[in-house]
């Protein structure tokens, strides 16, 4: 169904519902969903009480109108119905932060599939031996059946049972092309452990070392001299490392895998990972543009949601971390990633909900909700948080105390204190999850 006749349909609902609503405030008019709903919110109660826009109004009361959420948007959406109950300035674009990883989730997953695991392997011919960098996040220096250990391990095997002792090593980071840094970002973020150059080919984040923060300038390079020592200790000689392109003609020697793509994305969602988050949207240029770039990442992820009948024109992207203030979008086109992935209407979206931290309990949420006038929030708000300077952003699903899940969206521009506006944020998440306001 297209954008446009969903918002006519919505919108006809919306008016025999405000009618209803008039005549027994208590009537519940559902359009049940069309797929199964992520198991975090099975079974979706239908039959609690969907709040009035005026219930919302008074329960947020003076809160939106705070200075400390500076230039500001809100929306709130009964997914089941598609009915929009709460909406300030929502198709105003602003500079949405990392909550900009929830599209990004939502285009990895359309385009992979949430059980795709990304493929490191290990080429040779004659004497060369190439690394090849495909994309995988998350690959440990030594833990595990993926680990870059158990990928030498198998290299050093295989050579071995080939009568072949001593090799050169060629890296190959090609996968990614352009720069290593996004649009409007700092030098400085590697080094201060924001987000280490993008590339193909990483082990351990890219981290300086095990428990650092800082990242190398160079992970290609790092990792394989990380994978040469391993081979050394396996009783191989490696002479050389260098960089350089895979031969087609060269034959695959070992091979490990990442974790499943639903893993990835929960890692990033959780933990607001803007490494994980941007290989993924290079991988998704790769595989829908051709082009593993920020450029070609925002196209592709731009190009995917659109298939997915999400309403594009209010979304300009330049990174899929949201670490770059170029990116722009309008709470409405967040609202519709959430509200579909609620229905079921994309069912591999599933893995957006069981990533998101938990209020008061996981991820970046874990510190949150924990006072007197936000803990009616605590386990109940599942939402996706952003922050940069100037900026702050929370959306995701809330349970209110009737048991109706609702959707929102808010998102302040030009913030003078970060900690004052999620506080704020928090406030009004929290009398949303106390209100049942109808």
């Amino acid at each position: 169904m297209s954008p446009l006749a969903r918002r006519s349909i919505v919108g006809s609902l919306a008016s025999v519902l405000a009618l209803a609503l008039v005549i027994n405030p208590q009537v519940v008019l559902a359009a049940p969903p069309t797929g199964p709903t992520p198991s975090v919110y099975s079974p979706l109660n239908q039959s609690a009480p969907i709040p009035t826009t005026a219930g919302i109004d008074r329960a947020l009361g003076a809160l939106v109108d705070s200075p400390s959420v500076g230039a500001f948007s809100m929306l709130v959406i009964d997914p089941v119905t598609e009915r929009t109950l709460y909406t300030d300035k929502s198709s105003t674009k602003r500079i949405p932060a990392s909550v900009i990883k929830v599209l990004t989730a939502a285009a990895v997953l359309s385009t992979f599939g949430p059980n795709y695991q990304v493929s490191t392997p290990v080429k040779i011919q004659g004497d060369s031996v190439y690394l090849v960098g495909a994309g995988d996040p998350l690959m440990p220096r030594a833990k595990g059946a993926g680990s870059l250990k158990a990928l030498a391990q198998q290299t050093a095997q295989s050579l071995k049972t080939r009568g072949q002792k001593k090799i050169q090593l060629i890296f190959d980071d090609s996968l990614f092309t352009g720069p290593a840094l996004g649009p409007a970002w700092k030098s400085t973020y590697p080094r201060l452990g924001v987000a280490a150059p993008v590339n193909a080919l990483t082990v351990g984040g890219a981290r300086v070392s095990p428990g650092s923060i800082a990242r190398v300038s160079n992970p290609a390079k790092q990792t394989a001299q990380l994978f040469a020592q391993r081979l050394r200790n396996q009783g191989i000689a490696v002479t050389k490392i260098r960089g350089g392109s895979t031969p087609t003609s060269a034959t695959q020697l070992a091979s490990v895998s990442s974790q499943p793509m639903s893993d990835l994305v929960g890692v990033m969602l959780l933990d607001s990972d803007n490494d994980v988050a941007e290989i993924l949207a290079h991988l998704v240029g790769v595989k829908v543009a051709g082009e593993g770039s920020f450029t070609g990442g925002a196209r592709a992820m731009t190009s995917v949601l659109a298939s997915k009948g999400i309403d594009t024109a209010d979304l300009k992207l330049f990174d899929g971390s949201g670490l770059s203030t170029r990116n722009r979008a309008s709470s409405e086109v967040i609202g519709q990633v959430f509200t579909d992935m609620v229905r079921g209407d994309q069912p591999q979206w599933a893995a957006i909900a069981t990533g998101l931290p938990i209020a008061a309990e996981t991820g970046t949420l874990d510190d949150r909700f924990d006072s007197k006038g936000t803990r009616a929030g605590a386990g109940v708000v599942r939402a996706k948080t952003g922050s940069l300077t100037g900026v702050a952003s929370l959306a995701g699903t809330i349970m209110d105390r009737s048991g109706r899940l609702l959707v929102f969206v808010m998102m302040g521009n030009k913030v003078r204190s970060i900690t004052s506006a999620r506080n704020t944020m928090d406030l009004m998440a929290a009398s949303l999850a106390k209100c049942g306001c109808t």
